[in-house]
Order: structure tokens, then C-alpha cells, then sequence
């Protein structure tokens, strides 16, 4: 399986945020406290449903909103699969 595509909204430090992958490999640069770890953490929501830093979805949130969104879309063979998580406070 694949990750073709990753939109955030509302997810801890990011308000918004799109990401198109088209390489096999993909490095995260940036300095420390920018979210590199929250963007691998939105991919780890995606696939698993739960994240592994916190129990309570509430610190997923970013504080400008009552909801967060996560959407992504793999592949899997020939087949293109959207997968969606909505965080509510």
C-alpha cells in the first residue's frame, strides 16, 4: 500500500496542509517544533485509527477549532482507496 495524498485541517499545528507524494521516497526537513512529527503522527491517525503519542483525541485538535480533519488516498494494487478521520472534541 501506498500514500498518494494527505490533507490536514485543523490537526494540532497545522490549519491546513496538502501533500501530493509522487516519490518513493520522502524525507521531512525542518527545524525542531515545526511538526514534522505531527505530520508522521497524522499518517500513523490514518492507517492505525489511534495515535501513539496521546490516548485522548482532544490533543489532536488544533486549538483554533472543535474539529480536526485527516484524509489521505493509497493504493493498493490498481485500485485508489480515499481513507477519512474526523476528530471531534
Amino acid at each position: 500500500m501506498r500514500l498518494n495524498k494527505l490533507y490536514l485541517k485543523n490537526y494540532r499545528n497545522y490549519q491546513e496542509l496538502k501533500i501530493t507524494f509522487t516519490k518513493n521516497l520522502v524525507i521531512f526537513l525542518g527545524e525542531n517544533a515545526q511538526g514534522k512529527t505531527n505530520l508522521l503522527e497524522s499518517i500513523y491517525v490514518l492507517a492505525m485509527t489511534r495515535s501513539h503519542r496521546t490516548s485522548s483525541e482532544q490533543e489532536l485538535i488544533g486549538w483554533q477549532g472543535e474539529q480536526a480533519l485527516i484524509q489521505g488516498e493509497v493504493t493498493k494494487g490498481t485500485s485508489k482507496i480515499p481513507l477519512e478521520i474526523l476528530l471531534s472534541k
